[in-house]
């Protein structure tokens, strides 16, 4: 039955789970109602003492002669109601004073009002007793038995706890509700979301089980997985295909410009067909994207920035490192390593220095600058610049490329669940920042 309820509709389950607590509400809203809400047992037992005491008193009243009179005594004694006759001179004189909520106190608070009682203090030891008068000649002095102590808990107690009871029961079911049928199935298709890989895996990574919404997005997954994994393949024979055709006719033109009896022609010729062939390897890779594939490692930043600052040196540019000298961090190293290539090599094309710094923050996070004292980019145009084929002629012209060096570092860094910013640097240049998460919170 249990079973049944949990893999049916959630709409129906939670119409159920809705309308059950108010139904138990009511039913214990009605119990408690119903319940007879008694008085603490010290203040009943004080109506029965005094009910008791009026009764005796009645007795002795009506009794005709002395033996009639002590037989009604001793009954009352036998019934543990202690009891003595004395004369009306203890009813005269101040009270004895009975703290608040004293048993004997409230006794006479519950004695009929046609009856004269007095608290006095009697006998050797002063105990209060209860001064009854009888007649102008003759009283009674009761001592009533110990009062019972109260319960701990009272009725009216049990019944605010059922009604507090049926307002958080609900609020409990409803919550072991929501955590077992909702958070629980969205937590796993968030793993299995985060470790999808269209390339490798379990051709359907999420579980089709528990209710019909659950099932039917776990099938819609299952089929947008399948449909990506698809075209990603049709992108892949493309691509090859791509490469295969636009490489032999480049081939062919460079071997026939090479061929020419001119050489300004020929020359003009082999820098067109290198600068397309630039661009074809250049859209070649960034529609690629093969720095998703590349297995995470844990680097040392430091040696993997100072060799791409090294081999730009080598070449004869102005590039140099400034921060720690060994730094571990878990990424993509040649992934990394290109993006900080590229922005370099941006960076050389416009400038005469450029200057690589590495910052590691107190939570292991880390932001990696590279800064240039080229001629910088407009800030309407920093956002645009990184998007694939996009060119700015304004500020740094292009030389060569296709526009999609800045858009290759963003898909990188953010494959790193990290960020890419461009901001002027003072008073010239530009300074292109990767912020990357703690190494804490991606190590797993």
């Amino acid at each position: 039955m249990l079973a049944r309820f949990f893999a049916g509709s959630i709409h129906r389950q939670i119409a159920l789970l809705a309308v059950a607590p108010v139904v138990v509400f009511a039913i214990l809203g009605i119990i408690s109602e119903n319940l007879t809400i008694k008085e603490p047992e010290s203040v009943s037992q004080a109506r029965a003492v005094a009910m008791r005491i009026e009764f005796v008193t009645d007795m002795i009243r009506s009794a005709e002669t002395a033996d009639q009179e002590a037989a009604v005594l001793d009954a009352a004694k036998r019934t543990g109601l202690q009891v003595e006759e004395v004369s009306t001179a203890d009813l005269q004189g101040p009270e004895l004073e009975a703290e608040e909520g004293d048993f004997r106190s409230e006794i006479q608070k519950n004695l009929a009002p046609g009856i004269e009682a007095r608290l006095r203090a009697r006998g050797g030891d002063r105990q209060p007793v209860l001064v009854v008068g009888i007649d102008q000649r003759r009283a009674l002095a009761f001592l009533p038995p110990p009062a019972v102590p109260d319960s701990r808990i009272t009725d009216r107690e049990i019944s605010d706890l059922l009604a507090t009871m049926a307002m958080f029961v609900p609020v409990v079911l409803l919550s072991l509700y929501g955590s077992r049928m909702i958070a629980s199935p969205l937590q796993r298709f968030s793993e299995a979301a985060r470790d999808l890989d269209p390339d490798r895996g379990p051709e359907r990574p999420f579980d089709e089980i528990g209710p019909p919404e659950v099932r039917t997005l776990a099938k819609s997954l299952n089929d947008m997985r399948s449909r990506v994994r698809g075209m990603i393949e049709a992108r892949t024979r493309m691509l090859r295909a791509i490469s295969h055709d636009l490489r032999t006719p480049l081939t062919r033109l460079r071997l026939r410009a090479e061929r020419s009896t001119e050489p300004p022609l020929r020359a003009a010729l082999l820098a067109d067909i290198d600068a397309l062939a630039l661009m074809v390897d250049e859209t070649l890779v960034y529609l690629r994207k093969d720095a998703s594939k590349e297995n995470q490692l844990r680097a040392d930043l430091p040696s993997l920035i100072n060799t791409v600052c090294n081999d730009f040196a080598d070449m004869g540019y102005s590039v140099s490192y400034q921060g720690p000298d060994r730094f571990a961090y878990p990424c993509r190293p040649h992934a990394l390593k290109r993006a900080i290539a590229n922005l370099i090599d941006n960076g050389t094309k416009f400038a005469r220095h450029v200057n690589v710094e590495l910052h590691v923050k107190p939570d292991r996070a880390v932001s990696i600058s590279v800064t240039d004292d080229g001629p910088g980019i407009p800030a309407p145009f920093q956002t645009e610049v990184l998007e694939p084929f996009y060119k700015l002629d304004s500020a740094r012209n292009d030389r060569g490329g296709f526009g999609l060096g800045l858009s290759i570092v963003k898909d990188i860094v953010e494959s790193h669940l990290g960020t890419l910013k461009l901001e002027n640097a003072a008073p010239r240049g530009l300074i292109a920042e990767i912020n990357l998460p703690s190494s804490d919170s991606i190590s797993g």
